[in-house]
């Protein structure tokens, strides 16, 4: 399940509003105190209702005694669940999603006075058949549906007469009116609640680290994790420790029979009151966790920083443990560039991204950092803004988005005489990287002597739209390059015509297509088959072969994955030689010489 949506009414500062996020990175940005932690511990408690647990304190002042905060998902609709004791069946087959075709739960708490444990209702937002929205069918119990399919003539279809799945199966083949309507089904009946509880079993874990913290080795972020660790190594040797227990056990009690045998001798009265009782504590209470530096000093007196920077990784390193857990996970960090240098941020972002890229994986983050703004893309950023009225409301117009983001976090561009545009930031690497790595290349134009920016014009962060719009008013002279992508003709057009436009302005800027299909395919045999463990030799064409997508299905990685590997890492690995042994290096020689040429 990927978390599509929250929903939240009479909560906090929210009237009544709806976030959508990414299915990887979502990046939170506001002013102070316009509700930005507001959302993730909406989420907690819709989750876990421990870190932060909901109280009667978070209704909204003014609003009706009646809060609410939902999630959607998406989901497989074909996917089946065990929603009855006896059979499988699939939500799309029960109508249990909404208009959109997507998992909705809403948690509803009453609360004109206080809140109780008879205060939250949990309901399915449904797009039910109108016909039965007053009583859905899958409240039903099963005498109540054998009586419907009497009522109906339809006792025959009901292949078993045992199973409460096959009943409704009969009952929705046989509606002649198919219209539906928003309905929100309870799940408080014993049915219904088995239908949730298997729904529900497959939620996201929910994590949440907050800014507002100690940052203490001793932070439960840290401690339960270690018991999980414990639990799991101890039932490893659970029998023997067993052996030991029953061991010590049978010697105490022997050695308390003896003394009460003793006792009698002296006062049979009280020794008749006696018997021996052995209490042990759990193996995992006994293990506690910190972290000490080579100089003996504690995390606990290292600098603000250090310490939240070290429990930050701590909870990346957990994020990698469940990596292999079928279970969705998602990561939610209150400001973590809190008390961060600005490199500091940089790294950490770029973790996250990797982190939000992994399957079954999302991260939301609340910030402040125009670091970790600029890098996010256009698509993660998720803005706050109060309108005249003080209502709090989400920004969905990119331009309006991105524009009122730099103003916020005070986000200035600077370029130099000569900027560089690309496709996409896997472009803006292999560009850096075989500027770095080969010497022959770098002696031509030296990127970082020049400080020469890199623009991705499809990348979508706010650097480079931030860039980009600078462009548009300055002298500033560009150097274009772009794939020619020979499997797509559309792009090869449409890149064809955007160079000729660009080769024919009176500013000198300068545009050009690669001669092989993509930049991959610079890329020689040996790297792939040395990092992926991919036999490639069977490629005939390499100038114009998917490189991404066949790496992707014979590797088993995502194909934006296999990209990101491709440019950030093995493009390192590439040389003069490799340039040559497929004819490319005059080629790539060339585009420097160009921006050479440009420059000066």
């Amino acid at each position: 399940m990927i978390l599509k949506k929250l929903y939240l009414e009479n909560f906090r500062g929210f009237d009544k509003i709806e976030v959508p996020f990414n299915e990887d990175l979502n990046v939170i940005i506001g002013k102070n105190d316009v509700g930005k932690s507001t959302i993730l511990e909406a989420l907690e408690i819709f989750f876990n209702n421990e870190t932060v647990k909901i109280e009667i304190e978070d209704l909204k002042v003014g609003a009706p005694p009646q809060m609410t905060i939902g999630v959607v998902f998406s989901v497989d609709p074909n996917r089946e669940y065990l929603i009855d004791s006896e059979r499988k069946t699939s939500l799309k087959d029960e109508y249990l999603l909404n208009e959109e075709g997507l998992l909705e739960i809403r948690k509803t708490w009453d609360c004109p006075k206080s809140l109780t444990a008879k205060s939250l209702t949990t309901y399915i937002v449904a797009n039910y058949l109108k016909d039965f929205v007053n009583e859905p069918i899958i409240t039903l119990k099963l005498n109540e549906l054998k009586k419907v399919c009497t009522e109906k003539g339809l006792d025959d279809t009901v292949k078993d007469k045992r199973v409460l799945s096959d009943f409704r199966k009969a009952i929705y083949a046989n509606i002649a009116n198919r219209e539906t309507q928003e309905t929100l089904i309870p799940i408080d009946k014993e049915d219904t609640k088995k239908v949730y509880d298997s729904i529900s079993s497959e939620f996201p874990y929910f994590a949440l680290f907050q800014s507002d913290r100690q940052n203490k080795d001793s932070d439960k972020e840290v401690q339960d994790p270690l018991k999980i660790i414990t639990k799991q190594a101890i039932s490893d040797v659970e029998t023997e420790l067993k052996a030991v227990v029953d061991e010590i056990e049978k010697r105490a009690i022997e050695k308390g029979k003896k003394t009460i045998e003793k006792l009698a001798e002296m006062n049979p009265e009280i020794a008749k009151t006696l018997f021996p009782n052995v209490k042990n504590r759990n193996w995992d209470s006994l293990f506690s966790f910190s972290f000490t530096g080579d100089e003996g000093i504690p995390m606990n007196k290292r600098g603000s920083g250090v310490r939240r920077l070290i429990l930050l990784n701590y909870f990346r390193a957990e994020a990698e443990e469940k990596a292999g857990i079928s279970k969705s996970v998602i990561y939610a960090l209150e400001e973590p560039e809190t008390s961060q240098h600005p490199e500091h941020q940089i790294m950490l972002i770029n973790a996250l991204m990797k982190l939000a890229n992994s399957q079954n994986k999302q991260v939301i983050i609340t910030t402040h950092s125009p670091e970790i703004a600029k890098i996010a893309q256009n698509e993660s950023l998720i803005l706050l803004k109060k309108d005249q009225s003080g209502k709090l409301n989400i920004i969905f117009d990119e331009d309006a988005k991105l524009s009122t983001i730099r103003e916020t976090l005070g986000i200035m561009p600077y370029l130099g005489k000569l900027v560089i545009c690309v496709e996409g930031e896997n472009d803006v690497k292999f560009l850096q990287n075989i500027n770095t790595n080969i010497p022959e290349l770098k002696e031509i134009f030296d990127f970082e002597e020049k400080n020469i920016s890199i623009i991705p014009l499809n990348g979508g962060n706010l650097k480079n739209w931030v860039d980009r719009h600078y462009l548009k008013g300055s002298n500033v002279i560009e150097f274009h390059i772009y794939d020619r992508d020979s499997n797509s003709g559309k792009n090869t057009e449409q890149y064809k015509k955007q160079c000729t436009d660009i080769n024919n302005r009176p500013d000198q800027s300068y545009a050009v297509l690669t001669n092989k299909r993509e930049f991959e395919n610079y890329l020689p045999i040996e790297l792939y088959e040395d990092f992926f463990k991919v036999d490639c030799k069977s490629i005939t064409d390499w100038d114009n072969f998917d490189l991404p997508s066949y790496l992707s299905s014979k590797s088993g990685r995502h194909e934006n994955e296999v990209k990101s590997i491709i440019n950030g890492n093995l493009t390192k690995k590439l040389t003069k030689a490799h340039l040559e042994k497929l004819n490319a290096f005059e080629e790539v020689k060339g585009w420097f010489l160009k921006m050479k040429e440009l420059y000066q």
